[in-house]
């Protein structure tokens, strides 16, 4: 998230190119066929959501009588956290290319108007309802917002128990049917043009590095400040709108296996250079790998402490640092520059 602006002021000059990284393209294509599958699962949902809402002329109490609805809602919410994960586990690689990178701020990585910076989206939502919600920030955010009523202005207003489990929990409450819909179409479609994207993309060896060294250094003042302010270390205090039904650590878990799979690709070009350093890069990513899963697991039945988080935030960008200078100690033996 927010990783977009950074990795387009990374500076590439050419050089000659020996590394096989069609395994990268399988590996991104492979999480493309997942994220869609996903995608297409939560738009289909939002479809059926909002044709019950229209046949109860919108009316979201009588909405909530109807035994359809939650199973309609389940199904979009299961869409969803279907394909956020799956994209998570190629951001490092959407996020890193030129050519790609503009998908990261549509999808995942984007601000809304609202909110400003640089990485505001470039689009406008138009709903079924002849509204248009200008620049509203990410597809993946707004679908959460949606979902889980994060963003007031996203939902009906009317409590439902979602889950069925007879009590009140978080995000128990009816979505605005218009903005689902076309939310979730759009998700879907952007998706779709990623995945066209990714197809005509030719990784090259500059792609992968510049990827990389933009990539990696992001652990700390990108997902360990979002994890920070989320309900996953301060609770009820939190007042972020996004990253509150997936810990940011499961998103980084995905991200590090985005950036294992770019260096397999790389790695037997580093190896003929220098082995003692390809070992390095690998057991430095394959150990930030095992650290942040360990978190997660932890993450299960415990709550870090902000003052916990601080210390974990502060080693996984020590390694994080470690590893960024390894590989850019290996562009440079390959001839890669990258600043």
């Amino acid at each position: 998230m927010r990783i977009a602006t950074i990795l387009l002021g990374l500076g590439l000059l050419t050089s000659a190119s020996a590394a096989d990284l069609s395994g990268v393209k399988t590996y991104l294509s492979g999480k493309l066929d997942t994220q869609l599958a996903g995608t297409r699962a939560l738009s289909a949902a939002a479809d059926q959501y909002y044709a019950l809402a229209k046949s109860a002329d919108f009316n979201y109490a009588a909405l909530a009588k109807n035994p359809q609805t939650r199973a309609v809602l389940q199904s979009a919410r299961a869409g969803w956290t279907k394909a956020s994960p799956a994209y998570e586990d190629i951001e490092g690689i959407v996020a890193g290319v030129e050519a790609l990178s503009e998908f990261d701020v549509i999808l995942d990585a984007g601000t809304s108007a609202a909110d400003g910076g640089e990485d505001v989206v470039p689009f406008d939502l138009k709903l079924p309802n002849g509204k248009t919600l200008a620049k509203p920030g990410n597809l993946f955010g707004v679908g959460e917002g949606t979902l889980w009523g994060t963003v007031k202005a996203y939902s009906s207003g009317v409590a439902y128990d979602v889950n069925g489990n007879g009590k009140m929990d978080f995000g128990d409450q009816l979505p605005d049917a218009n903005v689902l819909k076309a939310a979730a179409a759009e998700l879907h479609r952007q998706s779709g043009e990623l995945q066209k994207a990714a197809n005509a993309w030719n990784p090259s060896r500059e792609d992968v590095f510049g990827a990389l060294v933009g990539n990696v250094p992001t652990v700390g003042p990108v997902f360990f400040e979002d994890w920070k302010s989320s309900p996953f270390v301060i609770g009820s205090k939190s007042t972020r709108r996004d990253f509150v039904v997936i810990s940011r650590m499961s998103d980084l878990v995905g991200n590090v296996s985005s950036w294992r799979a770019m260096y397999r690709g790389l790695s037997p070009d580093v190896k003929a250079k220098n082995a003692a350093l390809d070992t390095q890069i690998q057991s430095g990513l394959n150990e930030l790998a095992l650290y942040v899963n360990k978190l997660v697991a932890r993450e299960q039945s415990r709550r870090y402490t902000p003052e916990q988080a601080e210390g974990l935030q502060r080693e996984a960008q020590n390694r994080a640092t470690v590893i960024t200078g390894r590989i850019t100690q290996a562009a440079a033996l390959l001839g890669v520059r990258v600043e």
